[in-house]
């Protein structure tokens, strides 16, 4: 194996380190400051404002979602060899279903709370992935995954502590997503097909230092966990890896829809193949929410920065590595009447060194979804496949350690990009949207077995070939959707089908033709959104 192989192997490791489990929040907005960080679901809700008020009952709430989808998308070379993916129809399901019990103030200011939740037949169930590779597209199905399973206690406005197994996310989830956007109206964006999402046994503690008081900084919310994760994008308990970490976060909420967060954690990570990972993570967010009815502006943001070290993938020069990764998004929302105007836009540092001992590839989420053709599928297959390539024996001695970490496992990363939307929504029973996503690498991805050996150390990308430019390509979106709802049901019936043209930029230099590709998904949803 090549040092200049071995060598670039941690930074997609550590790059995938952008996935450890952060803080969680649900959004209610009746009542501020309503959500918290670390990992929680419900709320240290404000003082009521009289002290008279009746005493609430406790409540059980049951929540399902579920959505059946069906789509292709056209064939493309995804190897050196001219290897094709496949443009058969595929077939992905996923049932959410939650459980929630809360005392209420039937114990005066103390109130205990729990929920049961998990995801069923998930993934692909039709035309699933025959090519080999690591972490393809519709290659899994899971027929049940835990994703909820904690008890808490908590004293009004003054502190609360849970544990067990959650869900995590933080800010727009560039770095912790939960994937429960269909539990959330508020989260819900075009484009986006999360699945399950990051999920961890956690012990926490939430507090609000001023929520008793009319204080400036009544808003305060203060948390600290530990958690032993369960499985995210970085690591799977069952594959053998173990990952613990410990986290603290500060959100302030300016009103009910308007908050500013800071979070940082610690994790340290050895994998199945007795490698090992050390990081820390600073994620600073904002949401300011300035609409009424619906109607008016909302701006999002998000940028984290990832320090660390990594012994994954070593040469005789640097044994270790080390982990610099940046990463900013943001999105600008305007409602006015029936006419939706949107932008999304990206920075997420890329490596493109081989024989350095910096690793600076920043992954996002892979539930973090823009498009739905170039990064979810293109990039996903390409990189999946790079293992596969570097294992060549014509070339090699022996495969070469650790090169499975090169899968983007469809996540946005090493890009600069530009997203502009539009929709119309004539009303629940016909939306129509569009918009066009740009892509620029800042360092250009790419595959270190081919610029090793055929590439004679001049940079090759997935396919081989000398890349002609920076752009990744130019994604043309159109989606249109229909929810079918009665006030006097739970449930909303959503019918949704998107459609995308991927232009491929020099980047991607091979792949001289367009790719297209859709998808119809039939959803049930907990309610009107």
């Amino acid at each position: 194996m090549t040092r200049s192989l071995r060598s670039l192997l941690a930074a997609t490791a550590c790059g995938l380190m952008t996935t450890a489990a952060a803080a969680s929040a649900q959004t209610q907005p009746a009542v501020p400051p309503t959500d918290l960080p670390g990992a929680v679901t419900e709320v240290l809700r404000p003082a009521p404002a009289s002290t008279t008020a009746a005493t609430a009952p406790g409540v059980l709430q049951l929540a399902a979602a579920a959505r059946v989808t069906a789509g292709s998308i056209g064939g493309y070379a995804v190897d050196p060899s001219g290897t094709r993916s496949s443009s058969s129809p595929q077939g992905a399901s996923r049932l959410s279903l939650r459980g929630d019990l809360d005392s209420g103030e039937r114990w005066g200011d103390w109130s205990a709370k729990a929920r049961l939740g998990g995801d069923f037949v998930t993934g692909t169930f039709a035309g699933k992935q025959t090519l080999q590779g690591d972490q393809l597209p519709a290659s899994r199905l899971d027929m049940a995954l835990l994703t909820d399973a904690w008890a808490g206690i908590a004293l009004k406005n003054q502190v609360d502590v849970r544990a067990g197994v959650m869900t995590s996310h933080w800010g727009m989830g560039l770095v912790a997503h939960d994937g429960a956007q269909a539990f959330d109206g508020r989260r819900q964006d075009w484009f986006s097909l999360p699945s399950t999402g990051d999920r961890v046994a956690r012990a926490m503690v939430i507090a609000q230092p001023f929520g008793l008081k009319e204080h400036a900084l009544r808003g305060l919310v203060l948390a600290a966990a530990v958690d032993r994760v369960i499985e995210d994008a970085n690591a799977s308990r069952a594959a053998g890896d173990v990952a613990n970490q410990g986290s603290l976060a500060a959100r302030w909420y300016l009103a009910s829809q308007q908050w500013l967060g800071l979070y940082y954690l610690y994790r340290e990570q050895s994998y199945a193949s007795g490698r090992w990972l050390h990081a820390h993570v600073l994620d600073g967010t904002f949401d300011l929410d300035f609409s009424k009815d619906g109607q008016g502006l909302r701006l999002q943001a998000e940028a984290a920065a990832i320090l660390g070290t990594s012994n994954l993938g070593p040469t005789p020069e640097y044994p270790q590595h080390n982990v610099r990764q940046g990463a900013a998004v943001a999105r600008a929302r305007y409602d006015i009447g029936a006419l939706r105007l949107e932008f999304d836009a990206g920075w997420l540092s890329g490596d493109d060194q081989l024989d350095d001992g910096t690793r600076s590839a920043f992954k996002a989420n892979p539930n973090y979804q823009q498009g739905i053709i170039l990064f979810s599928q293109v990039l996903a297959t390409q990189s999946g496949r790079a293992r596969l390539t570097a294992s060549n024996l014509q070339y090699m001695a022996q495969p070469a350690q650790d090169i499975d970490q090169l899968a983007t496992k469809g996540s946005v990363t090493s890009a600069v990009t530009f997203f502009p939307k539009i929709g119309w929504k004539h009303s629940d029973l016909l939306e129509v949207y569009g918009g066009v996503l740009f892509a620029l690498a800042p360092a250009i991805p790419i595959d270190p077995f081919s610029t090793t050996t055929s590439g004679g150390g001049q940079p090759r990308n997935f396919l081989g070939n000398i890349p002609t430019s920076s752009q990744l390509g130019s994604e043309f979106d159109l989606g249109v959707a229909s929810t079918f709802s009665r006030a006097s049901l739970p449930l909303a019936f959503q019918v949704r089908a998107e459609y995308g043209v991927l232009l491929p930029g020099g980047a991607l230099a091979g792949l001289n033709s367009p790719i297209q590709g859709g998808r119809l998904t039939l959803a049930f949803l907990p309610s009107v959104r």
